[in-house]
């Protein structure tokens, strides 16, 4: 977006011209990303001229990835909370897992009691249930001993909570059966004792019909995916660099006769900004938890109920979407589509997948609205699996 090739006419930088300048990059309301690049592309022009900006460095492209099956263990975590007999009561959470297996087991995750757990509050199960103390032991399971080739998979159906984060904003949270008494689990503890233990060469995917859920790992890349959104997105993104760099002192050094601070702070700005376009533009990602990048070596995928500012539905008749009533008829929205989709047995990218679960909620009302965030930038393009990992062109 700001790689314009062409150098335009040199002009003066006089201190008359700096109200648009001012006004973008102080991320006046509607600005887009356009917008931001053609005042800072304006710049880098300036700033190139004084060596302080190489191009040669902008022009990274992605390479072709494929994905490569995996050959090591499978192992399965399923946590079905209902909350019986309390003021927060569900009704499809174990129904949700229960129509999960046999799915899972068509996908390789065989049901047997040593590569998979499971965890259910309903009337009638004598199992382990899903208090906090067990799904942390679960998890432990889950990742212990990881090891590349292998595929993990945790499906979690119940109630998603939000908790104030010092510093402002929230931290997303799976809440466990006694979480009045116990707590929450945050996503940044799930991004400790989960997401940071896998090494590198291991798979694991959840799927999280929960409220909230789209952080609730605290993932760094989440898919946006339309042209539409992505460009939303993107400036937005454009608009937080841009309001994090010193622009005021950066002007009053230029207006006293130095102009060096302005110009490699538009440097800056400018390869960042093409950065993230790029990025965008190649896989549909954007950064949601930044501070997370380069944090992870395994692969983790996760398919979401909802964004994290949203709710997920519990279903009371999952009959609607073709599926046949377990214990009971009622199910999770999200649980419920993406079982839906898997069960025509057609092939399926993960991006035609994201998409037909978006529009068969939204067909039936439901606002809530899936999403697809990742520990890396992945190729959403590549037939849905749950036993493979991307590579690069050329990588073993």
């Amino acid at each position: 977006v700001c790689s314009d090739p062409t150098p335009e006419p040199k002009k003066e930088l006089r201190p008359d011209s700096m109200g648009k300048v001012c006004s973008t990059l102080s991320g006046r309301p509607m600005a887009t990303v356009e917008e931001v690049c053609t005042v800072v592309k304006a710049l880098e022009h300036r700033a190139e001229e004084a060596g302080l900006l190489d191009r040669s460095a902008m022009g990274s492209q992605h390479k072709a990835v494929t994905q490569k099956a995996l050959t090591g263990r499978r192992r399965s975590l399923l946590i079905g909370c209902n909350y019986l007999n309390t003021q927060n009561e569900l009704h499809g959470c174990a129904n949700d897992v229960r129509r999960m297996m046999p799915v899972l087991e068509k996908l390789g995750f065989a049901s047997d009691g040593v590569s998979q757990k499971v965890l259910l509050d309903e009337q009638g199960w004598d199992g382990p249930k899903p208090t906090k103390a067990n799904m942390l032991e679960a998890l432990e399971w889950l990742v212990a001993d990881a090891q590349a080739g292998d595929a993990l998979l945790l499906h979690y159906s119940g109630h998603g909570g939000r908790e104030p984060a010092e510093g402002g904003g929230y931290h997303e949270t799976l809440v466990p059966l006694d979480f009045e008494t116990a707590g929450m689990l945050p996503d940044t503890e799930l991004f400790e004792k989960v997401v940071k233990r896998l090494p590198h060469g291991c798979r694991l995917t959840c799927i999280l019909d929960s409220c909230h859920s789209a952080g609730a790992l605290d993932l760094p890349y989440i898919f946006v995916g339309t042209e539409d959104q992505l460009q939303k997105a993107m400036a937005g993104e454009a608009v937080r660099m841009a309001m994090e760099v010193r622009w005021k002192s950066d002007f009053e050094k230029w207006a006293a006769g130095s102009s060096k601070e302005l110009f490699s702070d538009v440097g800056s700005l400018g390869k960042n900004v093409w950065q993230m376009y790029q990025d965008g533009s190649a896989t549909g990602f954007v950064t949601d938890a930044a501070q997370n990048e380069g944090l992870a070596m395994g692969e983790v995928v996760a398919i979401s109920g909802c964004r994290s500012d949203q709710t997920s539905a519990d279903v009371a008749d999952v009959s609607s979407f073709g599926l046949a009533a377990t214990t009971g008829s009622a199910g999770g929205a999200l649980t419920s589509a993406l079982v839906e989709a898997l069960q025509r047995g057609q092939e399926v990218t993960y991006a035609e997948l994201l998409e037909q679960m978006r529009q068969e909620l939204a067909k039936k009302g439901f606002a809530q609205v899936p999403q697809f965030v990742s520990s890396l930038l992945v190729e959403l393009k590549q037939p849905f699996r749950l036993d493979g990992i991307w590579v690069e062109e050329g990588e073993q």
